[in-house]
């Protein structure tokens, strides 16, 4: 048994849901979470990236904590790691607690929904994604989702938190990217099934 509350929203949001282009989700992604704590200092997400490539052309994160560390140098912890030895009630378990200590978490889908408001299983397995969430329903049995791939007609805006939702059954679906052998096609990225990231304030002393 669990002490977590049946639904949580963060205490702090973005200060604003930007619509990305073909690429870039992870910094799209990581400029929400950095607005969120005040830290935003870039006027546009591929701003961040550390490489000509990335700044200029495509999204090129280079090596598995290369987000990790721009959140760093941001002046935020952040740690990576993978749920795949969990089972499908641990790995939702463990979302909503990392959620529930009120900061957000960057997860690494497959995107089935980058063209419509429909799911398409196709593009779910082949098209690596970075979305964050910002809290629960366990009621409802759904997160609320920041996903800057999402067609704007596709927006949610009465959601407390996030431009969209996603229940307990997708996000275990879409969360799995990683576990087919084409994944590695996608090597600038951990290609780790049920991949994640989770940030909070830095320590003071």
């Amino acid at each position: 048994m669990n002490n977590l509350p049946s639904q949580f929203t963060l205490s702090r949001k973005p200060t604003q849901y930007l619509k990305q282009g073909m690429s870039h989700c992870g910094m799209y992604s990581l400029k929400a979470i950095l607005s969120a704590y005040g830290k935003d200092v870039k006027n546009h997400p591929t701003e961040y990236h550390t490489n000509w490539i990335g700044k200029h052309l495509f999204s090129f994160a280079v090596g598995k904590r290369y987000y990790e560390k721009i959140f760093k140098s941001c002046g935020l912890e952040a740690q990576g790691g993978t749920a795949k030895n969990l089972s499908a009630d641990e790995k939702i378990m463990l979302l909503k607690t990392l959620l529930s200590k009120d900061n957000p978490v960057m997860i690494l889908i497959g995107n089935g929904y980058i063209r419509s408001c429909a799911y398409n299983p196709i593009f779910g397995q082949i098209i690596a994604h970075w979305i964050t969430l910002w809290g629960y329903d366990n009621e409802k049995k759904l997160f609320y989702v920041y996903d800057s791939a999402l067609s704007k007609k596709c927006w949610d805006s009465s959601l407390p938190m996030g431009n969209t939702t996603r229940t307990y059954k997708e996000i275990l679906r879409d969360w799995n990217f990683g576990d087919k052998p084409w994944h590695f096609l996608s090597w600038n990225i951990s290609h780790e099934p049920y991949f994640y990231i989770k940030v909070e304030e830095q320590m003071s002393f």
